[in-house]
Formats: structure tokens, C-alpha cells, sequence
């Protein structure tokens, strides 16, 4: 049962999280979109590494868990790379959100591989 609600609060917070940072970087409040999406991130990540190791997951659950956090990982990633590097933001406000936009993917990819190796590896 917990299963399930963590894995619906990470479904949630993903989608509200994407919804709300694209918003405040479409607006070009680049620091706040970062902090949000840091907030999320680490949400996510320890959602992600509490799953119940008593109740096994169902196979699409841990297929949508990984494929869903890569991504947002990515997005985060692509977002963080265009701000550090673009030639207009440089030494800015903008390139501290980009540093908190790749610092919140690194998270991302730390809590993928905690729940790849309580949930998927240890099975085979």
C-alpha cells in the first residue's frame, strides 16, 4: 500500500514540478526555477529510496519509475547545461539557477541508482 502512494506522490510532484519550473523559466526567473526544481528533485529522490523492500514492485512500476526520473534528470540536465553555458548568461544569476539545475539532476541520478540497486539489480 505505501508502495503505491509513494510511487503516486512521485508521479505528482514530477508533473506539478515540470509544470511549475517550465512556468517560472519561460518568465526568466531562472534562480527560483532552480530552487524549485532542486526542492522536487530531492523530494523525489528520497520518496524514490523509501520504497518498502517487504512488498515487491510490480515490473511497469519500476519501468515507469526509472523512465520518469531519467527524464526529469535530463530535462534538468539541459536546462542547467543551456544556462551555464549560454554566452548571454554568463557569470549571472541565470548560470547560479543552471549550477542548482544540474546540482538537482545529480540528486536525481543518485536516488535512480539507490532504487536500481534495492529494486531492480538485487533480483537478478
Amino acid at each position: 500500500m505505501k508502495n503505491g502512494i509513494y510511487f503516486a506522490l512521485i508521479l505528482f510532484l514530477g508533473v506539478m514540478g515540470y509544470i511549475v519550473v517550465n512556468s517560472l523559466y519561460n518568465q526568466g526567473d531562472f534562480m527560483l526555477a532552480g530552487v524549485v526544481f532542486l526542492i522536487v528533485s530531492v523530494v523525489i529522490s528520497v520518496l524514490t529510496s523509501h520504497y518498502k523492500r517487504k512488498h515487491n514492485l510490480v515490473p511497469v512500476q519500476k519501468i515507469i519509475n526509472f523512465t520518469y526520473i531519467s527524464v526529469f534528470a535530463i530535462y534538468g540536465l539541459i536546462i542547467g547545461l543551456s544556462l551555464v553555458y549560454a554566452p548571454f548568461y554568463e557569470f549571472s544569476i541565470a548560470s547560479m539557477g543552471g549550477i542548482l539545475f544540474l546540482f538537482a539532476s545529480f540528486i536525481l541520478v543518485i536516488g535512480l541508482y539507490i532504487f536500481m540497486k534495492r529494486n531492480v539489480i538485487r533480483e537478478f
